[in-house]
């Protein structure tokens, strides 16, 4: 006889879980098909079945497995088995059902209480494995080269489709994990949270407007700005709100990665720099650093950020707000950023301004084995070896406090047709007499505006105002916008990979789209 929904204790059903999550727990990441090859289901048949040659068990673990993978039909979802046998046979099967079979045990099998235990089966997993940290292989993000090309309407309308499933997937896979200090009681739903966000981002609101503007085009039954602000003041400090987006960016390395996205081989060039977000407040305020003079203000928040510099790979892999004794210390963070890189990718060079033109910065670069270049700052040592030099140069063995490095000096013909003396400080070797290879250094040098295009997007398109001094506000704003634009540039490369099996330099999604996208779309169940 079956089981009644009664009989099941759903505290079972959670300590079943909690069980199975402990025993893959030195696994950071986990496929969903091994968890549920796992995980005991045989307690929860609350329907009559006869066999319709597949098992129960089987079956009632193919709807979890659905559901988890965030895949919406049957035909899909029997295509992917078929793509992927491992995974099938860690179900339960040595064949592939087909959709009629599925459904079939779908609307005949299952009855109301089995849809509402899978339901919540899938919800206290997706809630357990948040807290232990693990990450889903949530769908596997794979290239589907069209075999033809089609007419330029159609390359369009199939852009817009799978950049609205890319969009489904990504919050379904993101908004677990991002914690927004939500109790069981709350009135309003994660997703509303993220999308007003979202909202004021692009809108460059102020919560207090973009809450009031998002309620006109969703409808009054979304938070106002108290409740989002008084959540996000919730956090007992600065480290709880950074461990969350760590976790965050870490998940959109790990979506990359599986989508083969960066080959382990191959070494990357990254950039460092440093970003200002302009403050008008008093100068005692926590966390405001000074600045040079601009925009009527000396004073400014600091963050400094590493990117990856590739065209059409420019993700933002690490972000640090910057104090005022941090400020004093740059190689801290400097070797802070290069060590979580590493952990990632592998370095080709690292692209810095002449603001981390100093000694103690090289020598932490240096001890890693690592290639730089930089502007060298104009000091009075570095001025009398430009004086002298007759451009293009290499001055070898330059002495910076106690650290050596070459300098190249080169000629730069500006816009108004004259020409001015640039240097560039290195640890690579260049024969003065290859000119070529020298004046390139100008076009390699470029690739560091790559950061610069990264903070633009994330100030215009996804950065919400504030004038709060509440820097837990500020750091979670700032955050925020640096994880839309990570997930803007891994979707415009999903798409390209879809659409055509490569990725190229420009961008087929624009930021704005994006976004539109993501906050309109409904992930569902």
């Amino acid at each position: 006889m079956p089981r009644s929904k009664q009989d099941i204790s759903y505290t079972a059903i959670e300590k079943e879980i909690y069980n199975t999550f402990a025993k893959l727990k030195q696994q950071k990441t986990i496929k969903i098909a091994d968890f549920l090859k796992t995980f005991n289901v045989t307690t929860f048949q609350t329907s009559e079945y006869r066999k319709i040659k597949f098992p129960y068990e089987s079956l009632f673990k193919l709807i979890l497995f659905q559901r988890l993978k965030g895949i919406k039909f049957h035909t899909k979802l029997t295509k992917y088995l078929r793509r992927n046998p491992s995974e099938k046979f860690k179900l339960g099967f040595s064949e592939t059902p087909d959709r009629t079979q599925v459904g079939y045990f779908t609307n005949h099998i299952l009855d109301n209480d089995s849809k509402e235990l899978i339901e919540f089966i899938a919800k206290k997993i997706e809630e357990i494995s948040e807290k232990f940290g693990i990450l889903f292989d949530v769908k596997t993000l794979q290239s589907e080269k069209q075999t033809k090309d089609t007419k330029e309407r159609n390359q369009r309308l199939l852009r817009n489709d799978k950049t609205k499933e890319i969009c489904r997937l990504f919050k379904k896979r993101f908004a677990p994990f991002l914690n927004l200090n939500l109790k069981n009681n709350t009135l309003y739903k994660k997703n509303q949270f993220i999308d007003l966000l979202i909202h004021m981002g692009m809108t460059r609101d102020f919560a207090e407007n973009g809450s009031a503007t998002y309620k006109e085009l969703r409808g009054a039954d979304n938070p106002d700005a108290d409740t989002l602000l008084y959540h996000l003041k919730n956090y007992s400090n600065l480290n709880d709100i950074h461990k969350v987006f760590i976790t965050l960016f870490e998940i959109v390395w790990e979506t990359a990665r599986q989508a083969n996205i960066f080959d382990i081989r191959k070494r990357y060039d990254v950039a460092i720099d440093f970003t200002e977000w302009f403050f008008y407040g008093d100068k005692s305020s926590f966390m405001v650093v000074g600045k040079e003079p601009q925009h009527g203000t000396a004073k400014c928040y600091k963050f400094i950020t590493i990117n990856i510099v590739e065209a059409g790979k420019r993700f933002t892999l690490l972000a640090l707000p910057v104090s005022v004794l941090d400020n004093a210390t740059k190689e801290k963070l400097v070797k802070r950023l290069l060590e979580y890189t590493l952990q990632r990718i592998k370095i080709k060079q690292v692209y810095l301004d002449r603001g981390f033109f100093d000694s103690e910065v090289i020598r932490v670069i240096e001890k890693m084995y690592l290639k730089y270049l930089m502007p060298g700052s104009q000091n009075y040592r570095v001025k009398r070896v430009m004086d002298i030099a007759s451009p293009p140069a290499v001055v070898t063995d330059f002495i910076l406090k106690d650290v050596k490095l070459n300098l190249v000096i080169l000629e730069e013909e500006l816009k108004n047709g004259k020409k001015e003396k640039r240097v560039f400080a290195t640890n690579e070797n260049y024969d003065p007499n290859d000119i070529v290879v020298l004046e390139r250094l100008f076009d390699m040098y470029g690739k560091r505006w790559g950061i610069e295009s990264s903070y633009r997007v994330k100030k215009q398109s996804y950065l919400p105002k504030t004038t709060s001094k509440n820097f837990k506000i500020r750091l979670f704003y700032f955050l925020f916008s640096v994880l839309l634009y990570n997930l803007w540039i891994l979707a415009d490369i999903l798409v390209w990979l879809a659409l055509f099996g490569i990725v190229k330099e420009y961008h087929l999604l624009t930021s704005k789209y994006f976004g539109t996208v993501l906050y309109t779309i409904d992930p569902g169940g």
